[in-house]
Parts: structure tokens; sequence; C-alpha cells
């Protein structure tokens, strides 16, 4: 009897589900599609049946949890509030994200950095390029919006792609420093203030 597209999605689904929980707690070296296989309370087949193998489920899962965070970004971007304000609002948008995701996008930063198992990514070089693809993609758009700063005069002239980095780095080790509470809005505002006007008097 075939399933109906709502159990499909649904099968699907739990199966991501599962790979969050494994992959965030064990890593992508160590988790196994036996264990996502056993979370998700279905069989080999089926989880073979919608992923080829373990590391296209992996990006399948990175895909699928970032799309709504980039369209967030997407809409920032294309917005018509002054750049300074926008500059703070994507720094939520990535807080929120972060905080969220922390534990797989962690495993995820390993991988494309090769510290995976034992030093050694264990993702091919080209697999890896896919999810730094993704990086500069997201830190592209806060190079949109600090470029527009500078066009618009209320940012001076920088390279904005080493000062989007520049913040980017910071929002991931505040989010993975646990120094982020539970106002996000707060924390947000700190960090822009300081990357924009800095802490010198």
């Amino acid at each position: 009897m075939r399933e109906s597209g709502e159990d499909t999605r649904s099968k699907r689904q739990q199966i991501l589900d599962a790979a969050y929980e494994v992959f965030s707690q064990k890593g992508y070296h160590r988790a196994t599609i036996d264990e996502i296989i056993a979370l998700a309370d279905t069989g080999k087949g089926t989880v073979y049946n919608y992923f080829i193998n373990k590391e296209q489920l992996f990006y399948t899962l990175i895909k699928e949890r970032s799309a709504p965070f980039e369209a967030a970004l997407a809409e920032v971007v294309g917005g018509v509030e002054p750049p300074l304000v926008k500059v703070e609002r994507l720094i939520k948008l990535f807080l929120r994200f972060y905080v969220a995701n922390a534990d797989l996008w962690r495993v995820m930063m390993h991988e494309v950095r090769g510290f995976g198992s034992e030093g050694q990514s264990t993702l091919k070089e080209e697999q890896r390029e896919k999810y730094r693809a993704w990086f500069r993609h997201t830190i592209g758009m806060l190079e949109k919006v600090l470029q527009e700063g500078i066009d618009q005069g209320v940012i001076r002239e920088c390279d904005v792609t080493k000062a989007a980095y520049g913040l980017f780095s910071v929002i991931v080790m505040m989010v993975f420093q646990k120094f982020v509470g539970d106002d996000i809005d707060a924390t947000a505002k700190t960090i822009a203030d300081i990357f924009l006007y800095g802490v010198a008097r």
C-alpha cells in the first residue's frame, strides 16, 4: 500500500529530526545511520529511500534547517530600513539561529575546517566546499548591508568582507562561549554598539 504524501513528508521529517539529535550529540564522524534509524523508528530502506548516504542526509539537514534563516536575512537586506538598523537586525537573526542550532553548527564548522575525527575532516574536499559556500552566502548578507552603509556615508570605507567575517566571528563566539543570555535583543544591541562604535572613549 502506497504511503500518502502527508505520511511521506512525516516519515522524512522524522528521519531529519532524528538526524539532528544524533549529529548534534555525536558529531558527524561518530554518528551512524543505524542510530538515526533507531531514533526515527523506521527501517534502513526507508532512510535510503530519501537519502543516498550519511553526507547527503547531513547536508539536507543543514540546508533545510537554515532555509527560514536565509529567507529572514534576505528580507532584512532588501528592506528599506537604514543600514545601521539593518546591522543590528541581522545580528539578532544570527544570534537566534545559532543559539537554536549551536550543537549542529559546531559539528559542521569542525568538519569544514578539518577539525573532525583525529584532526581530519571526514568530508571530502568537494563536500566541504558546499558548506563553505553556505557560510559565504550568509556572511555575504552582512557584507551587503555594510556596503550599503558605506554607499550612504554612515559607515566609513573598509574591507566589507573582512569586517563581515569579523562580525560573524564575534556573533558565533558569543553563542559558543554561552555569553548569550535570555535577552537576545540586548545581546544584539551590545554587539552592534561595539562593532559600529568601538570601545574607545
